[in-house]
């Protein structure tokens, strides 16, 4: 079992992912490193061991988390990123559900954004688990009060059961595309 507590009175901050623009300052966008959540209190980290080889995943890579709040109202923010020699973590891929308060809890299946990454040997890969990411998506207040009016909020304390939880990714091999030197007609 992992465990951590959201806070939405200090939410945890986007580092990259999917924004058009910069939303404020020190928010970035696109493919950014990301080693900074590792580190943080309300989240939780899990880095592989070194990839023997190169891996590639196209499409959806899914997180199944065994998932449990003392708090119904809670959202979970799941990103798989790629981490270097360096220790420098880069974000590759996101997912993010608002949890429904009347839901038994236990295992939850996230399905994160589309990708096309090649993980390179020697690097590995990391699973960032976290109650949110604000700005790209707007706290939850943990109540079921109206975001817009109300300032009553409620932390959660989540566990993560390890022994049912995996990151499912869609591994292909990339064949080399001969005889495309030319825009077609």
């Amino acid at each position: 079992m992992s465990e951590f507590t959201y806070d939405p009175a200090q939410p945890t901050p986007t580092y990259g992912g999917a924004f058009v623009t910069q939303v404020s300052p020190g928010v970035t966008a696109g493919y950014t490193d990301d080693s900074v959540l590792a580190s943080r209190s309300d989240v939780l980290a899990f880095t592989s061991d070194p990839l023997t080889t190169e891996l590639e995943v196209v499409g959806s890579p899914v997180v199944e988390l065994g998932h449990s709040s003392d708090n119904p109202f809670a959202d979970l923010f799941v990103r798989v990123s790629e981490v270097d020699a360096q220790g420098r973590s880069r974000n590759v891929s996101d997912g993010f559900v608002r949890l429904d308060p009347s839901a038994p809890q236990g295992l939850i299946r996230i399905e994160l954004d589309a990708v096309a990454h090649r993980f390179a040997r020697d690097n590995r890969i990391r699973l960032v688990v976290a109650g949110g990411s604000h700005p790209r998506w707007e706290p939850n207040l943990g109540t079921d009060d109206d975001p817009a009016t109300s300032t009553r909020m409620l932390p959660s304390h989540r566990t993560i059961d390890l022994s049912i939880s995996r990151v499912v990714v869609p591994v292909t091999q990339c064949q080399e595309l001969r005889g495309a030197t030319r825009p077609d007609s």
